[in-house]
């Protein structure tokens, strides 16, 4: 079946592939044969055309068809045969309409997976930086969560910071007239704290009820409705309601209410045991990706570029999905902003890969069935229901990628060299923020 395979630069290969003549033939009759029961000429009645006829003037059209039929499974046998692992669809083309050799020819272009040779991988030094939790995280968290539980409640006076104000507004076109579909009403702005627009947060300090005023909001060049992309709009805001923010104390009811404990004891050792668990995951993440960002940076490697271009495309569809025109992102912005984050991932992911077939990680049925076991305890549910209604699902796809990553990760950071580090908090947040924004940065300001 397969001819020869040509290198194309980086990982495409370029196939040249025959589908046997005789295969196209009897496909030909087939087609044929299906064309002759149903087509009607002047002259001739339904299924009765004389096969000449046909052939003289659909032969040509139908012997195509035969051919595009049988490629995608001569394309198979080629690949099988080269022994490829195709990593995106193939480009065809260069179809011959006369056999050669007793074969039609056709040339596939496919971009493979990349061959890794993996090196220096194994023994580097890392440090985790494990944080405490201290008792101000602690009453930061019971604070939170007071937040969560407040009630707000209408108060017959002027604004003061913390308070939520209720306003209807719309926007205001040229001599002052509202413009048509721009109201909203109710509207609740936490004044004072931040959340809302500078310019609407300064004139909303200190109104009552039933004030109306004009604010003009100044939005920035990248805003994502074009309309308004850095102008200044005035607005017409009517203040409908003053609430009031009461959080309610700290106490024995509280603590019951929230964290099912009996006591604020309780309370404050839950929160505490439920922060150093976050803390503990938050710091093994942060320590998985630095291991995997250095077995990056010490196996360079080109990717497909096909790879590269569908994850992009799709997260650029996810990105517009629900949104106006207007909103919707500049697909050439979003690749150029989001390629160096696309094209780490998918390293991140091919080296993975080629780590777990070295070392043969893989996820066993038994790994699956106690994952579903602890869901269904979680859930009430039956162990052997839950993981029936679960075959052949997505969620239970999902389920066996979750466990192979987490393998992997094992695996990687088991084979580093690791010591631990005792860090605040508040700087490890901190840090892994600023470490977030670099890896999202454009190129040139990483370099």
């Amino acid at each position: 079946m397969l001819v020869r395979v040509e290198e194309a630069g980086g990982w495409k290969r370029k196939l040249r592939v025959g589908v046997p003549e005789a295969a196209v033939e009897k496909k030909f009759e087939e087609l044929l044969e299906e064309l002759t029961g149903r087509v009607e000429m002047p002259g001739f009645r339904k299924g009765k055309v004389p096969r000449d006829l046909l052939v003289q003037r659909y032969g040509q059209a139908l012997r195509a068809d035969a051919i595009e039929a049988l490629m995608a499974g001569a394309y198979i046998e080629a690949v099988k045969e080269a022994g490829l692992r195709p990593i995106c669809d193939p480009a065809v083309q260069d179809l011959e309409a006369i056999p050669t050799d007793g074969k039609y020819h056709f040339t596939a272009t496919v971009e493979v997976r990349p061959e890794i040779e993996l090196r220096d991988y194994e023994g580097l030094e890392f440090t985790e930086h494990v944080p405490i939790v201290t008792n101000v995280d602690v009453e930061r968290a019971i604070e939170s969560l007071r937040e969560q539980q407040a009630e707000l409640a209408s108060v017959a006076r002027p604004s003061v910071p913390g308070d939520y104000v209720i306003i209807d507004y719309e926007r205001l076109g040229d001599g002052g007239t509202p413009v048509p579909d721009s109201k909203s009403v109710d509207y609740p702005c936490e004044v004072g704290k931040g959340y809302i627009p500078p310019e609407l947060d300064e004139a909303l300090a200190g109104v009552s009820a039933g004030d109306e005023k004009t604010v003009t909001l100044t939005f920035p060049a990248d805003h994502r409705v074009a309309d308004v992309a850095g102008k200044s709009v005035p607005f017409a805001v009517k203040v409908k309601e003053i609430r009031e923010k009461r959080l309610p104390p700290v106490d024995d009811a509280f603590a019951r209410a929230v964290a099912g404990g009996e006591t604020v004891l309780d309370l404050r050792v839950r929160v505490r045991n439920s922060l150093e668990a976050q803390a503990r995951a938050f710091a093994r993440g942060r320590l998985e990706e630095e291991i995997i960002g250095a077995i990056i940076a010490r196996n360079p490697f080109e990717l497909p570029e096909c790879l590269v271009e569908e994850r992009l495309a799709e997260m650029h569809r996810r990105a517009c999905e629900g949104r106006g025109d207007e909103e919707k992102p500049k697909e050439d912005e979003f690749r150029q902003t989001y390629r160096p984050v696309v094209e780490h991932q998918l390293k991140a992911s091919l080296l993975l890969g080629t780590i777990a077939e070295k070392h043969g990680i893989k996820v066993e049925p038994g790994d699956v069935e106690k994952r579903v076991g602890a869901l269904a305890a979680r859930q009430g549910k039956d162990p052997a229901q839950l993981m029936s209604d679960l075959k052949d699902t997505e969620a239970l796809s999902k389920i066996e990628d979750e466990l192979w990553l987490e393998k992997v990760h094992d695996h990687i950071v088991a084979i580093s060299k690791v010591t631990t580090e005792l860090v605040d908090l508040a700087k490890l947040r901190e840090a892994a923020a600023q470490g977030a924004a670099e890896a999202s940065a454009p190129p040139d300001a990483r370099d």
